[in-house]
């Protein structure tokens, strides 16, 4: 989670405009895959509403669809609404039509999360799905009360039993739930399908934290339950995650779930969605707290709330899921809606002959569909984060994956947010180890490279080279294949670098070029032939990336200085 911008050029140009020009010209990004960060789940988007749109589309239409939604973006998680709250209504149609799709082009790569927008409205004050029938009244918009429940002052545990029901009831029908979030956006008092948890219990709302303690304990009863996600806020602002996360009991959880409708800066969500490094710092602060090998953090909605189809939204969700796979330690990135009617979906437009406004049946394809699809086309479920260090360049931001063993693939996304294009060495993959006999190196190659442009083409496959121009405003993937693909192993004798930091001072145990970067990728120390200790007095409190290298050998982590 180290990825950056570095121009070295810069800090050694008397003037802005030279040291960008100088910066254009020959940038470089160092891959280290043998330091795997966190785990890679998956890529997805919503199907949570016009269901119906997609099932009415004419056979032709209706498999092009399912061919481009699953295939074309390689998707691994389907977001999905919990609306069985009338469990005599039974399960959509459209829902099942839509997984079974999913599930035979994609098979059990691709994973289903649930979100429930309403508990019953038989468990709510208003006796209503809908938020507006609370009249602005929160203790309406909640659960009703209890004298009896064993969790708390509301109706908790019918609330779970209900979660229970409708959860083996979707999986009856053939909608196998990998994982539940049993509220979507607890905090937002919305006029649509709502119901309010805040925190912990008080005198008017219902506590998430009582709420998950039924649920938990009500679906554990089930043989192979699904995994719980939460607490799945509206944003990451304020510390908004956090006040649900500190109330809570975090073993009830399976991973951490939330979304980015406000990052603290203030401004609106499609400000933010075009000025995605307002995100890193309140990202990283969940990661800091919650990063963990066995509970990932997912995004689980975003998109910019404003008018879909923008050019400039592309480079938006790129960038916004760069921050998030670096910065974040999310683990996996689910877009708010994979389609939608009248042509106009975030990712995929649908237009059913007939309904609404749509003349005839037609899939639009937005230019938010090609950010997605440069990173899930070319990474799978069970990849590593890897560290991508970018040099010599103010504008690129890059995020690297490799396979689950580091042997064999490689992708690396990089995103020119720039107004200029750059030029770009092809992406060196670093490895640790030195290879028996002490020789022979890891020859990794480029196989595909595909490159997307604001206002140009986009997926487009470009020819491999030895140098790449980066177009302003453009994402571009490179998949590398290892093509020594006889076993690694170390050889003898190999030595293992020796650093440790204590306190704010840094130990090197054998002579070696010691680098320091900020979380921006702004290099704050760098010397060579460092051995013994190094003050780190004078660097502010935060997150940093250290890189040492000894011989042909380079260790990196990430440090926290307090």
């Amino acid at each position: 989670m180290m990825f950056s911008r570095i121009c070295v050029a810069a800090k050694v140009s008397a003037a802005l405009a030279v040291a960008t020009a100088v910066c254009a010209q020959g940038a470089s990004i160092t891959v280290q895959k043998d330091e795997p960060e966190q785990q890679v789940v998956g890529f997805g988007a919503g199907a949570v509403y016009y269901q119906g749109w997609v099932t009415a589309l004419g056979e032709t239409t209706r498999q092009a669809f399912y061919d481009t939604a699953f295939t074309g973006l390689n998707l691994s998680l389907l977001r999905m609404g919990n609306w069985a709250q009338e469990l005599s209504d039974g399960i959509s149609a459209d829902d099942v039509a839509i997984v079974k799709a999913a599930k035979d082009r994609q098979g059990d790569k691709l994973k289903i999360e649930m979100s429930s927008w309403s508990a019953p409205a038989g468990l709510k004050p208003s006796n209503s799905l809908e938020g507006s029938a609370a009249n602005k009244d929160e203790s309406k918009a909640t659960l009703k009360t209890s004298s009896s429940d064993p969790y708390g002052k509301y109706v908790y545990k019918d609330f779970a039993s209900w979660w229970k029901q409708s959860y083996l009831a979707y999986r009856a029908a053939g909608i196998p739930i990998d994982y539940i979030s049993l509220q979507n956006e607890p905090d937002m008092f919305a006029d649509y399908h709502e119901t309010l948890f805040e925190p912990t219990e008080s005198d008017k709302v219902a506590g998430y934290a009582q709420a998950l303690n039924a649920v938990y304990d009500s679906l554990k009863s089930i043989e192979n339950p699904p995994k719980i996600l939460g607490p799945e806020p509206l944003g990451i602002g304020y510390n908004n995650f956090q006040k649900y996360m500190q109330a809570l009991d975090a073993n009830k959880l399976d991973g951490y779930a939330y979304h980015l409708y406000h990052s603290g800066s203030g401004k609106q969500a499609w400000d933010d969605y075009v000025s995605p490094e307002v995100f890193r710092s309140p990202m990283e602060g969940i990661m800091t707290q919650y990063l963990s090998s066995t509970k990932p953090i997912i995004m689980t909605e975003f998109c910019s709330m404003s008018e879909n189809g923008k050019e400039e939204y592309m480079i938006g969700l790129a960038h916004i899921m760069q921050v998030g796979f670096t910065s974040g330690g999310i683990a996996g990135y689910i877009a708010w809606e994979l389609f939608w009617g009248e042509g106009k979906g975030q990712l995929i437009g649908v237009c059913t002959k007939g309904w609404g406004s749509c003349s005839e049946d037609q899939i639009v394809i937005s230019p938010e569909y090609h950010a997605m699809r440069h990173y899930s086309k070319f990474v799978n479920p069970g990849w590593y984060v890897v560290p991508a260090l970018v040099s010599d360049a103010d504008n690129l931001y890059a995020v690297a994956f490799r396979n689950e063993n580091g042997k064999d693939s490689v992708t690396v996304v990089v995103i020119n947010e720039g107004s200029s294009a750059v030029s770009l060495d092809a992406p060196k993959i670093q490895y640790n180890q030195v290879l028996v006999m002490g020789q022979t190196e890891e020859k990794w190659a480029p196989i595909t490279v595909v490159q997307s442009v604001e206002n140009g083409d986009k997926s487009k496959v470009i020819a491999t080279a030895d140098t790449y121009s980066l177009p302003a405003k453009s994402i571009t993937t490179f998949v590398y294949k290892n093509e020594n693909s006889s076993a690694i192993s170390l050889a003898a004798g190999t030595r293992v670098l020796g650093v440790s930091i204590s306190d704010r001072t840094l130990m090197v145990g054998t002579s070696a070029t010691v680098q320091l970067f900020d979380m921006q990728g702004r290099p704050v120390y760098q010397a060579q032939g460092v051995s013994g200790t190094v003050s780190l007095a004078n660097l502010a409190t935060g997150s940093y990336i250290l890189r040492v290298k000894d011989g042909n050998s380079w260790k990196v982590q990430r440090i926290q200085l307090r």
